[in-house]
């Protein structure tokens, strides 16, 4: 398939460039702490060589700006000169320390706002321009010392963190996702800044794939089009988590849409970047003999491949692609590579990767970075094995507070990390338990989850 993307304009990121006419870049982030300055730059040294274009490092807190600041210096002195992107949560003041210092910062919208939760439904067009003005002020600072040192910056809209004005006047829709992100960019424009990327992220492909589609559409009407960074975020690991990825990531990529990638998966990063290199690498090897569709809406998926990852990808891809556009039905697969239940196996993944049917719980984790205090991966895995069998049922996994609530908002329960080795358990968007030691967390969440089982 010829992916051929919609013209945006470029965002310099360091010597490298995002949108024009370059390459869709691949991004990862790193999950060692911050503070541990060896091993992240480790960890950035073998993303690098895996073939990342960018990576991210979180920041979150003032006193970890210093160890950035050594991390970007030895990188450098080590002949690595590839961007170095800084992540900042919740704290503006950290993100103005970083200008000088990094890349890119990526900035959520949702701490640039009016206080959350204070907001009337029902507000005069006078107070919500109020409101934004509020919001441009707040962020003056950050675009005027980002302009002043050549620094991009990600505007990283996420579904969890909505501000409670924008949900008052879209709801909690892909058009509030939209409207936040043209927002921004009325802002940034309003200080002369014009050096950014936006993504809209979300654990629910359909809901993050409407979000761009109508951030591309009012782009064009306003006359602009900046780069976008794509992603599912919080997609979980294995196959499920690989399936979900290229079910967001392909299926825009084959819209046009997209300048740069980032597979979120619940593993090691490296894992990240070569899932995300494999499915830029089966979108351009497919072509329109690989697939039909009958009348029935039954989309046959023949290919032959011998990697099982990469034979995903391009399934889950074409499917999202093309559901998409019309409701798909069913999922029909070949691959002399692959035994009969492998197939069926991936089937099943797929269809409900895109939304299409469902044969197992769902299960929402985030790929883990500096702020996660708990081995995710195993806890992850531990959830997974326990719970699969509950068809229909949403369950989160979440590293820390800073996405975890937000992002699982429409999770049936989960568990989010709140200290060394601790979480606490979630029903629905409130927390049913205290901090709790691993172990007494996964029983309180078994005993929670089929207490209503029972009840059912």
């Amino acid at each position: 398939m010829n992916i051929i993307r919609k013209k945006t304009s470029k965002c310099f990121i360091g010597q490298a460039i995002i949108g024009g006419e370059s390459h869709i870049s691949i991004q990862s982030m790193t999950n060692t702490a911050t503070r541990d300055v060896e091993r992240t730059i480790n960890q950035c040294q073998q993303l690098f060589d895996e073939g990342a274009d960018f990576v991210r490092i979180t920041v979150p807190s003032i006193s970890d700006v210093s160890h950035i600041k050594e991390i970007t210096r030895k990188l450098k002195e080590k002949g690595i000169h590839q961007p170095i992107i800084a992540d900042v949560h919740f704290k503006p003041d950290v993100a103005e320390a970083l200008p000088s210092i990094v890349d890119k910062i990526r900035i959520n919208p949702g701490n640039y706002i009016d206080k959350r939760n204070k907001f009337p439904t029902e507000t005069s067009d006078f107070y919500l321009n109020k409101a934004i003005e509020n919001t441009a002020m707040r962020a003056k600072s950050l675009l005027t010392k980002c302009k002043e040192n050549g620094t991009a910056i990600r505007i990283g809209t996420n579904h969890g963190s909505l501000s409670d004005r924008i949900v008052a006047q879209y709801g909690n829709t892909p058009m509030a996702m939209a409207a936040s992100a043209m927002e921004w960019i009325d802002i940034c424009e309003s200080f002369h800044f014009k050096n950014f990327v936006l993504s809209l992220k979300a654990s629910n492909v359909r809901f993050m794939m409407d979000s761009y589609m109508l951030l591309s559409e009012m782009m064009e009407a306003k006359g602009t089009f900046y780069p976008l960074h794509i992603g599912v975020t919080e997609a979980g690991g294995g196959l499920e988590g690989r399936a979900k990825s290229a079910a967001g990531i392909g299926a825009l990529l084959l819209n046009g849409l997209g300048d740069t990638i980032r597979v979120s998966l619940t593993e090691a990063p490296i894992h990240e970047i070569r899932f995300a290199r494999k499915l830029l690498n089966i979108l351009n090897e497919l072509n329109s003999e690989c697939y039909s569709i009958d009348e029935n809406r039954l989309l046959h998926f023949s290919l032959d491949e011998p990697d099982k990852e990469k034979f995903i990808a391009g399934v889950a891809s074409i499917c999202s692609f093309e559901h998409y556009k019309e409701p798909i039905r069913d999922l029909h697969l070949q691959n002399i590579y692959l035994s009969g239940n492998e197939i069926k196996s991936i089937e099943q993944i797929v269809l409900q990767a895109v939304g299409i049917k469902f044969f197992y719980a769902e299960f929402i984790s985030c790929p883990s970075c500096g702020r996660t205090e708990f081995n995710i991966e195993e806890v992850a895995a531990r959830v997974k094995d326990r719970f699969s069998s509950y068809k229909g049922l949403k369950i989160g996994i979440m590293g820390c507070i800073v996405n975890g609530p937000g992002e699982m908002a429409d999770a049936n329960y989960g568990v989010v990390g709140a200290g060394k080795d601790r979480l606490v358990v979630y029903k629905g968007k409130s927390p049913v338990s205290k901090s709790l030691p691993i172990p007494e967390a996964l029983e309180c969440l078994e005993e929670l989850i089929e207490k209503d089982a029972n009840n059912c």
